[in-house]
């Protein structure tokens, strides 16, 4: 697999942006700042703000938010409160609106640019191609957003429904796919400075925007069935991914001016975060023997690592991986059976592999990390194919076959990032394997292939967050306690989205807190989504 360098600062370095180093311009900055750039210089921008690859956006956003609400991991610092459904508006806007806002933006500026330059027809369509990335991601975690009068330099932006909007990504999706298909001369190449995912590969980009297609159109598969097999059949017949080496992953620079690499790295650093217990269940118990993934991703305890050091393992009486709950409160994250010491950090052999190995606790003394971050990949698209399958749509294959092939490429993807492959034995994966396979009536297939896909997303949690509420699966355990009053934890109730930021209920109230928005449902935290059908409480 090949992996691409960050450009991040390249806007500021060719001056393309006024502001990219200060707060980024909000939805209605006049974008015209941006027409006489070349487009191969707002690529790289635009891909690393639309994957939220520095640290700010990504620990505001996909860590504080998602990463929690999907229970990769529980919280065990007493100062975050979203773990608990406490809504932080900085979070919100830093994580998620404006590095949304900016790029959709660029992205309908660049339209009139490639308009008046055709040879960078091409460049534009990766740039439609990551914007409608990330609209699939923005509608399903707010449900309607302003998006068709957005970055165009209106003051009051109406608010489009979520439908609209995904029928509009279908169509963004589509058209760049069949414009790169259509092989046009006398455009502009890109390098892997330039394009930071294919390096301009243009039958990658092709192929991506063919699986991003599928993974929007089995989001709408229990509110629009119809509409789903159409966009779903019609991708697949495109042509999705077809191997690991199409993965699309962006690389995340470990240097003086972007930190540590990885932005869930850096902050594994800050030990605030452990692995849940949804989690834990899920890697030692799904299967008759654990999950070969668990090492990879996850650290011993440090007791554990100390016992390592002593040369005392054998009479460690503890657990060598430990899972926290979600929704702890101040005075339960200090209880003795909560400590983070007999937890698992995510510092698994992936990151650092002299944790694992020799009980070295000092995770900051390791260096830095280079892992890049996850788009999509093909194991996610096997396993889209194996639910299009059991739906029966037209060209999906064997939904068994798919499932076993998603799994295969997940282990096989996870452990590429190893420097040492013999850290990482392979001797259960078929074990595995045969312990996971598809059984019992449709509902129940359903169940394994979602858990298998919320496996083969991580650390990818605003997708799979979506992908729980859309289909209620795996079964997440309700949190501990609920700072939002409107959630019950103890009905088994969950949060089903995230609200609208303040600045928007207070500065186009007409529109942000209409209540004719959702469905009629208006806002909030227990609105569902127009494809959520209540699979979950």
């Amino acid at each position: 697999m090949k992996r691409y360098k960050s450009f991040l600062g390249l806007c500021l370095a060719v001056g393309l942006l006024s502001g990219c180093t200060d707060s980024f311009d909000g939805i209605n900055t006049n974008p015209g700042v941006v027409t006489e750039a070349n487009l191969k210089y707002v690529l790289p921008y635009v891909e690393e703000m639309t994957t939220r690859i520095s640290c700010d956006p990504y620990q505001r956003g996909d860590n504080l938010y998602a990463q929690l609400y999907c229970q990769y991991f529980a919280n065990t610092t007493s100062g975050f409160i979203t773990d608990r459904y406490g809504y932080v508006d900085d979070y919100v806007v830093g994580g998620f609106w404006t590095p949304y806002y900016s790029t959709l933006k660029h992205m309908k500026v660049a339209k009139e640019t490639a308009a008046n330059n055709p040879g960078q027809s091409n460049i534009l369509q990766m740039i439609r191609i990551m914007t409608a990335k990330n609209t699939i991601e923005m509608t399903d975690m707010f449900g309607d957003i302003p998006y068709s009068q957005a970055g165009l330099g209106e003051t009051q932006n109406v608010y489009d429904t979520q439908r609209s909007i995904y029928e509009d990504v279908f169509k963004e999706l589509t058209e760049a796919a069949d414009a790169l298909s259509q092989n046009l001369a006398g455009q502009e190449t890109c390098s892997a400075d330039n394009d930071l995912i294919f390096a301009g590969d243009t039958q990658k980009w092709m192929r991506l925007a063919n699986s991003l297609r599928l993974r929007a159109a089995m989001r709408l598969r229990f509110i629009d069935p119809d509409l789903a097999r159409q966009e779903g059949e019609a991708a697949i017949a495109d042509g999705l991914m077809q191997s690991n080496d199409d993965n699309a992953y962006i690389e995340c620079r470990a240097d003086a001016s972007s930190g540590w690499g990885h932005p869930l790295y850096m902050m594994s650093t800050w030990q605030g975060l452990a692995m849940s217990n949804k989690m834990e269940d899920v890697l030692k118990h799904t299967s008759t023997v654990e999950d070969p993934r668990m090492e990879l991703w996850f650290g011993v305890s440090r007791d554990y690592a100390a016992a390592i050091e002593a040369g005392t393992t054998d009479s460690f009486t503890g657990e060598k991986f430990s899972g926290l709950p979600n929704g702890m409160n101040t005075s339960e994250m200090g209880l003795p059976e909560n400590a983070l010491a007999s937890h698992s950090e995510f510092w698994g052999l992936q990151a650092y592999p002299d944790y694992n190995t020799n009980g070295n606790a000092d995770i900051a003394s390791q260096g830095t990390v280079t892992l890049p971050l996850k788009i999509m990949t093909y194991s996610e698209v096997c396993l889209l194919r194996a639910e299009a399958a059991l739906a029966g749509w037209t060209g999906a294959g064997d939904a068994q076959q798919n499932y076993e092939e998603g799994i295969r490429a997940s282990f096989e993807d996870e452990r590429s990032f190893l420097d040492d492959a013999s850290l990482s034995s392979t001797s259960n994966d078929e074990a595995y394997i045969a312990g996971v396979a598809l059984t019992g009536n449709e509902e129940n297939k359903l169940k394994q292939i979602i858990t298998q896909k919320w496996l083969a997303l991580y650390p990818s949690g605003v997708e799979a967050w979506a992908e729980f509420r859309r289909t209620g699966y795996p079964k997440l355990k309700p949190v501990l306690h609920s700072d939002d009053q409107n959630i019950n934890p103890a009905n088994g109730e969950f949060i089903k989205k995230i609200r609208y930021i303040d600045s928007e209920r207070r500065e186009n109230a007409a529109n942000a807190t209409s209540p004719s928005l959702n469905q009629g449902q208006g806002d909030g935290s227990t609105v569902r989504v127009w494809w959520d059908t209540a699979r979950y409480k």
